[in-house]
C-alpha cells in the first residue's frame, strides 16, 4: 500500500447498524406530529390524526406538512364519521324498504345508506389527495413529469 499510513485519530469508528439514526428519525417524526396537530380536536379525530400522521410523517412518504394539515384533518373527520355511520348502519336486510304510494309499490334505499355512500365518496377523494392508496401514491411519486416538459423548451 502506497502513501502514508492512516493515523488512528483520523479513523471514525463504525456505528452499529444506525440504531441511533432510527431513534432520531422516530423522535423527529413524533415532534412533527405534535407540532402540526391542531388544538381542540375531538378525542376520536385526534386518535385518527395521530395514526395517519405517523404514516405521512415517515421520511419515505414525507407528506406531513403544514400546508396539508387542513386536508389531513378533514380526512380524519370523514374517517371518524364514516366509521360511526357504518357502526350504526342497519343490517343488510334493512338497507332497502318498500313503500306503497299512489304509484304502487316502490323500493327505496334507506337514508342511512345514502349517508354512508356520500361519506365514502368524500373519504375516497381525500385518500387520493393525500396519496394513501397504492395507485394514488404511485401518481404522487417524483419523476412522473409533466406531459409537456419537452415542448416547454421548444418555446423558450
Amino acid at each position: 500500500m502506497r502513501g502514508a499510513k492512516p493515523k488512528l485519530r483520523n479513523v471514525i469508528p463504525m456505528r452499529p447498524d444506525d440504531v441511533d439514526a432510527e431513534k432520531l428519525r422516530k423522535k423527529m417524526m413524533q415532534r412533527a406530529i405534535r407540532r402540526l396537530m391542531p388544538r381542540d380536536l375531538p378525542a376520536e379525530v385526534e386518535k385518527e390524526y395521530k395514526r395517519v400522521a405517523a404514516i405521512l410523517a415517515d421520511p419515505s412518504v414525507d407528506r406531513l406538512k403544514a400546508r396539508y394539515i387542513d386536508t389531513i384533518i378533514e380526512y380524519c373527520r370523514c374517517t371518524v364519521r364514516m366509521r360511526g355511520l357504518r357502526a350504526s348502519m342497519p343490517t343488510l336486510a334493512h338497507e332497502i324498504y318498500r313503500v306503497k304510494t299512489r304509484n304502487g309499490d316502490q323500493v327505496k334505499s334507506h337514508p342511512h345508506v345514502a349517508q354512508v355512500n356520500e361519506s365514502w365518496r368524500q373519504w375516497r377523494s381525500l385518500i387520493a389527495m393525500l396519496g394513501l392508496s397504492p395507485t394514488d401514491e404511485r401518481n404522487l411519486l417524483p419523476g412522473q413529469g409533466d406531459l409537456f416538459d419537452e415542448n416547454d423548451q421548444y418555446f423558450d
